[in-house]
């Protein structure tokens, strides 16, 4: 069940092949690809040209990397914040890295010979989405990290191997198109490389649909790779939960002030107004009778408590609807819900559970509170079972 759900895990990082080809990742893509291909052909010219674009570009692919990590599915829109180098320094960094390990293995390459430079390089290169994983989950130091590196690909083996096989696909595609595809010429004699311009854009949408399946595997296995992304449906719950607590807080003021003046009637059609238009009116209830049962004055948690244990029974939260029952019968052992079928209910509940003494407790004065014929038939067959 683990590995299908890790493969499962692995095939829906490939909706992220997607993003790239929309919107201002799309645009960005087609003018980039035309900006390098002019700066190819202006030779020293072209060089400042070439260097600000692929400048942009890798800091344009962190970008979309923390927005779909942060679990946005639309790319975003190149601005003057992304490209801002005080802003941005990982793409600077990510290059400091790879060029201190070239350096590092052709050093080595004098001791241990050009084929075991050849397989660490290729090793180094398989670590390199993990670097840039680390890098937008941790920190420039945990990047350098081997075992950091590695515990990374063991956590999400299926999802990484899928991002390499898009790294690798994309450049043998782009390598054969080089041989296929013919140049094109305009009108007025003006050549256009068409192989050179499909190769670079080719390269280009590999490298940022590389980059939004990294934050897609960051979001989607956030849990295992320990990241928070800013957006995620635990950060909504959690916001939606303290909304409602202070909603909750505000209205037991507003009760117990109502309460408190001897305005009954006021504090209950303020529950109730509450109750319908809460998204969670059960869990609502539940938490105002919580706060009631703390109340010196005992009458609003007795109500509470009758209007929650229908709510709970009919959601087959049945040992949650018990011990509600049992709470109350600990301060009132007159206590009974409102209506004969829920009280029925409770009273099987407790004897299948072995509580005869509380099945008992609500069983008392049954006929005298309830008119149910067939409830109080119910009841007397109960009652019976009981004495044996």
């Amino acid at each position: 069940m683990r590995d299908y759900s890790r493969r499962m895990h692995a095939m829906e990082t490939l909706k992220y092949l997607l993003i790239p080809l929309r919107g201002a990742a799309l645009v960005l893509v087609v003018s980039f690809s035309i900006l390098l291909l002019l700066a190819a052909h202006g030779g020293l010219l072209g060089l400042p040209l070439a260097l600000l674009v692929v400048s942009w570009f890798f800091k344009y692919g962190f970008a979309l990397l923390d927005r779909v990590a942060d679990g946005v599915n639309e790319p975003p829109v190149l601005s003057y914040e992304m490209v801002n180098p005080v802003n941005e320094s990982r793409p600077a960094g990510l290059v400091l890295v790879v060029t201190i390990f070239y350096v590092v293995t052709a050093a080595m390459g004098a001791w241990f010979g050009e084929e075991a430079v050849t397989l660490l390089r290729a090793a180094g290169l398989v670590l390199v989405p993990a670097v840039i994983m680390t890098q937008a989950a941790g920190s420039f130091a945990q990047a350098l990290n081997p075992l950091v590196l590695l515990q990374v690909i063991l956590r999400v083996p299926g999802s990484y191997a899928l991002v390499l096989a898009v790294l690798a696909g994309a450049w043998w595609l782009a390598t054969m198109l080089v041989t296929w595809l013919p140049a094109a010429e305009l009108p007025l004699s003006i050549e256009i490389p068409l192989p050179e311009t499909v190769r670079i854009f080719i390269l280009m949408y590999a490298w940022l649909a590389s980059f939004a399946m990294l934050g897609g595997v960051l979001y989607v296995r956030r849990h295992e790779l320990g990241f928070e992304p800013s957006r995620s449906p635990e950060r909504e719950a959690e916001k939606a939960q303290r909304e409602r607590e202070r909603q909750i807080d505000m209205l037991v003021d507003r009760i117990f002030a109502e309460w408190r003046g001897g305005a009954y009637g006021n504090a209950w059609r303020a529950i109730q107004t509450h109750l319908e238009s809460s998204s969670l009116p059960g869990e609502d209830l539940k938490d105002l009778f919580e706060r009631a049962s703390q109340w010196p004055d005992p009458r609003l948690a007795y109500r509470l408590a009758q209007e929650l244990i229908p709510r709970l029974l009919a959601s087959r939260r049945t040992g949650d609807a018990l011990n509600i029952a049992r709470r109350q019968l600990r301060s009132d052992d007159q206590f009974k819900p409102l209506d004969g079928s829920d009280t029925i209910k409770l009273i099987e509940l407790a004897r299948d559970a072995g509580d005869r003494r509380t099945a008992r407790m609500l069983l008392q004065g049954f006929s005298d509170r309830y008119n149910d014929d067939v409830a109080q038939r119910i009841a007397g067959e109960l009652a019976r079972q009981l004495e044996r």
